[in-house]
């Protein structure tokens, strides 16, 4: 993660945008020297997103819990099926 005056940003953002897309990188962009905003790419921005809307979720953390304890794991097609019935009732896109 890079720290970047916000008036350095404005003149980097192309390139700063796209090492966020295809690098991953995070930059924090101070305005004063205080940090304001960060920039990330929309990808990690979703999932963090449904990450957060996961663990928000009391039944979806008591499925895991109880996976994790029975080492009854759920499949990546069944846990991406439970994300989009999920994400889908609470109007997360």
């Amino acid at each position: 993660m890079e720290t970047i005056p916000i008036t350095e940003a404005k003149a980097r953002i192309a390139e700063l945008a796209d090492r966020a897309e295809r690098e991953h990188d995070h930059f924090t962009l101070t305005k004063n020297g205080r940090p304001t905003v960060m920039l990330m790419s929309i990808a990690e921005y979703e999932s963090l997103m449904e990450t957060i809307a996961v663990l928000a979720d009391p039944a979806t953390r008591a499925d895991l819990a109880e996976s994790a304890a029975t080492a009854d794991y759920t499949s990546e097609e069944e846990m991406a099926q439970i994300m989009r019935n999920r994400l889908g009732k609470h109007g997360v896109a």
